[in-house]
């Protein structure tokens, strides 16, 4: 055997076709097209910023998949915190992640920020604690459903 490179598609042609009978084994055929639909969708990615006049004090992005949202980046300006920039733009990518048709929604948060409570404050729960993740910190993953 030989273990050499892929190019991406040939290596998502090779996932996708083995991922979908895996899917049919495990779930059966009629079950699994569900699933496979869920694999099959590209994600869209989605920028929001937070503006004070022509100033971004606050940003997030967007990843739309089928069902399921993830907050990726998601930063406010320290000298904007506690202003409700923050809360607005989650409640724009949670809107936008309805509108996709988006039952839940999840990200990642270190426990020890004020933003993990930010989080908590807004509905989301801790689904998982990756110990030792993040640069030695403990990394959580934390979702909500719509």
């Amino acid at each position: 055997m030989k273990i050499g490179k892929i190019s991406k598609s040939a290596d998502l042609r090779f996932a996708h076709r083995e991922l979908e009978q895996f899917l049919i084994d495990f779930f059966g055929k009629e079950k699994s097209k569900e699933y496979i639909k869920a694999v099959s969708v590209k994600e869209k990615k989605i920028f929001f910023a937070a503006r004070e006049g022509e100033k971004i004090v606050g940003m997030a992005s967007l990843s739309v998949g089928h069902k399921v949202a993830r907050l990726g980046s998601f930063v406010v300006a320290k000298k904007s915190r506690q202003s409700g920039v923050g809360t607005k733009l989650l409640d724009k990518c949670e809107n936008v992640a309805k509108k996709n048709k988006c039952e839940k929604i999840w990200l990642f948060a270190l426990p020890t920020t004020k933003a993990f409570g930010f989080y908590k404050k807004r509905g989301y729960v801790e689904e998982a604690r990756l110990k030792r993740h993040f640069g030695g910190a403990d990394l959580s993953v934390m979702s909500k459903f719509l």
